[in-house]
């Protein structure tokens, strides 16, 4: 079970991996052909309602020309 605390942690990361989505124009499903991550996976990702594994956050990564601390960068008061 996630902790309100874990919660508020994966909905700050979807809302950055959103926002660095939407800053490339790119759509849920162009961003995971350009990737190894189904589109469904990022959309859960960006909604807060599925934790990231590290492999995946590299692919993002690489998808958004980033590198993957700046899907890490993100404000979170609760922690």
């Amino acid at each position: 079970m996630v902790s309100d605390l874990d919660r508020g942690i994966l909905m700050q990361f979807g809302k950055r991996l959103k926002t660095l989505r939407q800053s490339k124009n790119l759509t849920l499903r162009k961003m995971a052909l350009l990737c190894n991550v189904e589109y469904a996976d990022i959309q859960r990702y960006e909604s807060g309602k599925q934790n990231i594994t590290l492999l995946s956050l590299a692919e993002l990564a690489k998808a958004l020309e980033v590198e993957p601390k700046e899907l890490l960068t993100f404000k979170d008061n609760n922690y």
